[in-house]
């Protein structure tokens, strides 16, 4: 080609991968030069293809349409066929096949030098039609009839495509073959948008292999690369892969975000995948009626045989079963009367089934649903599966495998298939406890499944082990260290400290960056390299049973669909019936507004009463309301287990909606100890990480602290505010002479971190942080800013025990599926064995005196679950961990 001429049938394609913007310029300039037909043919289509890749669909057709006319009428048959290749084509993106597969077949028989061009169309209209197989072999004869030139200008984008096909037959490794070999080539020639292509498809793969960092990282590089016209269909797989990771509502926000994404311009591929994940979206927050209705568009709006409406045939047939109350658990775990949900509403569905399996579409007779429970449990997986061919649309291998096997009866095969026994890669060693909380979503439901299968059948122990298995949190393989992750943390801290000081625009600033951190957590240093082979266990309830001793363990969170509590006490695992959830819930919800009201109301330096004593000021709520609010949820909880636990110690795994309960004024807890764990395994590892370690308050008697090797190292730190929160740190420096004090200006951010990595005692006196919609950008505020609960993950060692005397932090917002995120939380999470925290707003001057009698009672050899009871509890302080 002669520079500046445009006279190849296949510079076109090489110009628009390397740039669609350029590539426009390029054809509008020879344009203006009154070029020979050849070259004016040729500069048309290359307009019209930039035209379609900008989204301009209407003026690319126009353009296409006149290229092959320009041609025609000049007698330039081969340039002509590439023309009318190239318009057939984007009919076939925009509109779907139709007519227009004919028509590229008769074209690739008249013109042979078209022939591969034909054919990579042909391949793209199967894909299209959820033909993947027909696309691969399409693609395959385009690359096997190529003629020599083509490694150059059609080969990358082939290859692009076909990677694309061969990941939606469930071949991801061959996928990540041609999608690597597509970018290595595009990288020699300079084609910055068919390289962003790639980048995408590339990300694509890797979350559908569960390595979503390196899926967040191909759709960043992707979205500096392609034109603004793909991003939209870039941010819609990005918002599959946040539904796969178990973030709906992060994917949510994504989605939110996108402008228009049903516009003019669109092609009706990327409208329907849009329509079907914002029905997914809505599925993940439980909104069952809505994600009906939006599915149900699809599907009608879809040819009966598309691969669109068959995905939207299976989320309403999700949103359906997952909108079907399930059994609830009444004596000896026989189902009973269904219970209302605090929050929900029953969708009026036309088709509403009886039960999951009655409804099990035509489809799915393959699939491993065998009952109710494993029915319902798909069902439940459609929000984070990714969207795909319904061949693929099965949970993950091992959780399909469990599914069957408990569809069979068989709960041993079913957990040996859950742990992966029988082979699979080992767990990511994640670093972000929000990642852990996510992740593993169809073994969780898997699980799930289990415990309801159990628990129809009266079987504590079993259902416990299900539970524990679902409940299962592996601790994070190190400190989180991503530079650029920390850099976005501590523009949020700047923005929260300017919101904190009256800056309005920071709020909003705040606001954003925190949105973005949790996607962020998703960074190239968020898993260890070779991953985490997952810990094997024996049955839980025998595992809990020989550590408890005294102790008793009752389990608050069974299964969803069941109200029934599961206790283990003197090695024998017993299923109790509760009162539905929803009044549960009221119950609890009660007992923690009066209380909070009761101290937000309490005249400055008040001692910390809840349950005795009249109103201390008018308005105030009196302590006989909160008694009464508080006996209501002991006869629904503490009552049913109350003749099995005795007076014994309590080990307590509450369910989502009691995080924030502060169980120490229950009248048949008060003055008992309790220690408040996400499950029963979790306590088990407080307890090994409680007798590791130097002599201390999580493992023995706190003796002269920062003293010789092998005593415990105590850290005192204070914010700016309150008032008495120094002064609570100067009293508590006579009991420990020792320990490192930090106030006034050196208790900034950096230095308290710094302290508290390595500590075995740690007393953080400050005002405290609790934020609903983002729970790990809860904490403390320090001199300088606030310290998250993120902060936390950026420590080698937190301290065995954490004492948080600040409002609220020691309650959690639970993950979708009931894993607690906040600070108590996330100490646990890091290796921490004991926190005490409140779940109450707090006396600022009046907490002093009782944190002095807690500490003393350490000193003097008390278990912090009894020093808790003794000098907290009533105050809203709860024990965390090993007690």
């Amino acid at each position: 080609m002669a520079p500046g001429r445009l006279d190849d049938v296949r510079t076109p394609v090489t110009l628009v991968a390397r740039d669609p913007v350029a590539a426009l310029r390029r054809g509008e300039e020879v344009l203006d030069t009154a070029p020979e037909p050849l070259e004016r043919s040729t500069a048309l289509r290359l307009l019209g293809m930039a035209h379609r890749e900008l989204g301009r669909w209407r003026s690319a057709r126009r353009l296409l349409t006149q290229a092959a006319a320009v041609a025609a009428r000049a007698g330039l048959d081969e340039s002509a066929a590439h023309a009318r290749a190239s318009r057939l084509g984007l009919l076939m993106m925009r509109d779907g096949p139709g007519a227009v597969g004919g028509a590229l077949g008769r074209l690739a028989g008249a013109a042979p030098s078209a022939r591969a061009l034909v054919l990579a169309h042909q391949g793209v209209g199967a894909a299209q039609q959820g033909r993947f197989e027909s696309a691969v072999a399409a693609f395959d004869s385009a690359l096997a009839r190529a003629d020599s030139d083509l490694d150059r200008h059609l080969l990358p984008g082939m290859l692009s495509n076909r990677g694309l096909a061969l990941m939606y037959t469930g071949r991801l490794d061959d996928a990540a073959a041609d999608l690597h070999s597509a970018l290595r080539r595009t990288q020699g020639a300079g084609m910055a948008c068919l390289r962003g292509v790639a980048l995408q498809n590339l990300g694509c793969v890797e979350f559908r292999r569960g390595d979503f960092a390196a899926a967040a990282a191909h759709f960043a590089a992707a979205d500096r690369l392609v034109p603004a016209a793909r991003r939209p269909a870039l941010r819609l797989d990005h918002v599959d892969a946040l539904l796969a990771g178990g973030m709906s509502a992060e994917a949510g926000r994504l989605l939110a975000e996108l402008a228009d994404p049903e516009g003019p311009d669109r092609a009706e591929a990327d409208i329907a995948i849009a329509r079907l994940l914002a029905a997914k979206v809505l599925l993940g927050r439980g909104d069952h009626d809505s994600a009906y209705r939006q599915a149900r568009r699809v599907r009608r709006a879809a040819a009966r045989t598309s691969l669109w409406a068959r995905l939207a045939a299976l989320i309403e047939w999700s949103a359906r079963c997952a909108a079907t109350p399930g059994p609830t658990a009444g004596r000896s775990g026989r189902p009973a009367r269904p219970g209302p949900r605090a929050g929900q509403r029953t969708p009026s569905f036309p088709d509403l089934p009886g039960s999951a399996l009655a409804a099990l579409p035509d489809w799915a007779a393959g699939l491993p649903a065998g009952t109710d429970e494993t029915a319902g449990a798909l069902a439940r997986c459609v929000p984070t599966t990714p969207l795909g061919p319904l061949s693929l649309s099965l949970p993950a291998p091992l959780p399909s495998a469990a599914l069957r096997a408990l569809a069979d009866g068989d709960h041993t095969r079913a957990r040996r298939a859950l742990l992966g026994r029988t082979g699979g890669a080992p767990s990511p060693g994640l670093r972000h406890l929000e990642l852990l909380a996510h992740h593993r979503s169809h073994h969780r439901e898997a699980a799930a499944a289990g415990a309801r299968v159990a628990l129809r059948g009266g079987d504590a122990a079993l259902a416990l082990d299900w539970i524990e298995h679902r409940h299962a949190l592996d601790r994070a393989p190190g400190p989180c260290r991503d530079t650029a992750w920390l850099r976005l943390l501590d523009r949020c801290r700047l923005a929260h400290a300017r919101a904190l000081r009256g800056d309005p625009d920071a709020r909003q600033r705040f606001a954003d960056l925190a949105a973005r951190l949790t996607t962020a957590q998703w960074h190239p240093g968020c898993a260890a390299p070779h991953g985490h082979t997952l810990p094997r266990h024996g049955p839980a309830a025998a595992e809990l049973a020989e550590r408890l001793g005294a102790r008793a363990f009752v389990c608050y969170a069974p299964a969803p669909g069941f109200d029934a509590a599961i206790t283990v006490v003197d090695g024998r695992a017993r299923l109790h019936p509760l009162a539905p959830a929803g009044e549960i819930e009221a119950a609890v919800a009660g007992l923690v507004a009066a209380a909070r009201a009761r101290l937000l109301g309490a005249p400055p330096g008040a001692a910390p009463r809840l349950v005795d004593g009249a109103a201390e000021a008018p308005g105030v709520l009196g302590g006989a309301e909160v008694a009464t609010a508080a006996a209501r949820v002991d006869r629904l909880l503490f009552a049913p287990v109350a003749d099995t636990v005795g007076d014994r110690p309590m080990v307590v795994a509450p369910a989502p909606a009691m995080q924030a309960l502060p169980w120490g004024l229950l009248p048949g807890l008060r003055g008992r100890e309790v220690s408040v764990v996400p499950s029963g395994r979790a306590w088990l590892a407080a307890r090994d990480t409680a007798r590791s370690g130097p002599p201390g308050p999580a493992g023995g008697t706190v003796r002269r602290p920062g003293g010789p090797p092998g005593t415990a190292r105590v850290l005192l730190a204070a914010g700016r505010d309150p008032e008495g929160a120094a002064t609570e740190v100067r009293a508590l420096g006579r009991l420990y002479p020792h320990a490192l004090q930090v106030t006034g200006a050196r208790a900034d951010v950096g230095t308290v971190l710094a302290e508290l990595d390595g500590a075995d005692l740690a007393h953080l006196a400050a005002h405290g942080l609790a934020c609903a919609q983002a729970p790990m950008l809860s904490g403390l505020v320090l001199e300088d800013a606030s310290l998250f609960a993120y902060d936390l993950e950026c420590l080698h060692h937190v301290p065995r025990t954490t004492v948080l005397s600040a409002c609220w932090v020691g309650g959690s917002v639970p993950a979708p599926w009931g894993t607690p995120l906040g600070m108590a939380a996330s100490l646990l999470s890091r290796g921490g064995a004991v926190v005490v925290a409140s779940v109450l707003p707090i006396s600022d001057r009046g907490v002093a005196e009782a944190m002095v009698g807690f500490h003393s009672a350490l000193a003097g050899g008390a278990t912090p679950a009894r020093a808790v009871a003794d000098h907290l509890a009533g105050a809203g302080f709860l024990c965390y961990g090993a007690g």
